[in-house]
């Protein structure tokens, strides 16, 4: 049953990407700069491929500014790419889907790290110590199994004896266990992509299947009061 629910989201999602319209197929370009940190933590000594020694890294939310020329937005988002440095002043990104750059395999299991136990929601609600916690701990097995070999004791990002024993044991929890999650993807998902720093990832809440259906009797009764509109006119 939740295999079939998560397929019929995705699916509502994917109809409603494509009839926004061919001119954003490949993209929208914005301005973008990281203007805050939020939860998480600092990792100590971690080894990421951004340099050649371990260093104490931050873990977690990076609150990104976003411009269009017409809007300007803030959003929490996670890092996707531990090769390159965010900016703190605007840069040019692409905003585009993930399909654009990861496999269908590897948006399956982000989809299933944001929703396993909903460790987002976690991350994202209040400055408690367990969303700090979560936070950290999400954003270092997205670098795991997006951009590296998903065990932390091995490839480009790995932990030494140095690094944060709580992250640690936070984020093997979650590679060991997120892949068990068999729902539907609780989050859609913004890719904002640079080829000269970090790429980030925003989600935001996909509508329960109850609301979705609300959504959708809504849009027929407003389909059919058009409609006799339409004939009472003629």
């Amino acid at each position: 049953m939740y295999t079939y629910l998560r397929g019929f989201l995705i699916s509502g999602l994917t109809i409603a990407a494509l009839t926004a319209g061919v001119a954003h197929a490949t993209g929208t370009d914005v301005e973008l700069q990281e203007s805050s940190l939020g939860n998480g933590n600092y990792s100590g000594g971690l080894k990421l491929p951004i340099q050649s020694t371990a260093a104490n890294f931050w873990s977690g939310i990076q609150n990104i500014t976003v411009t269009d020329g017409s809007s300007t937005n803030t959003f929490q988002a996670f890092c996707l790419d531990p090769f390159q440095w965010s900016s703190a002043t605007y840069t040019t990104y692409t905003k585009t889907t993930l399909s654009s750059t990861f496999s269908a395999t590897t948006i399956g299991k982000i989809e299933d790290l944001f929703s396993y136990n909903d460790t987002y929601g976690t991350a994202t609600t209040g400055t408690s110590v367990a969303a700090k916690r979560a936070a950290a701990a999400l954003q270092l097995a997205l670098w795991e199994v997006v951009n590296d070999d998903g065990v932390l004791t091995t490839g480009g990002v790995r932990k030494t004896s140095a690094t944060n024993t709580t992250l640690v044991s936070d984020t093997q929890a979650l590679l060991d266990n997120y892949a068990s999650y068999s729902g539907p993807s609780l989050y859609s998902f913004s890719f904002y992509k640079s080829a000269t720093h970090q790429d980030f990832l925003v989600a935001s809440p996909v509508p329960e299947l109850e609301t979705l259906s609300m959504m959708l009797a809504g849009l027929g009764i407003l389909g059919v009061a058009a409609r006799r509109r339409r004939v009472k006119s003629a």
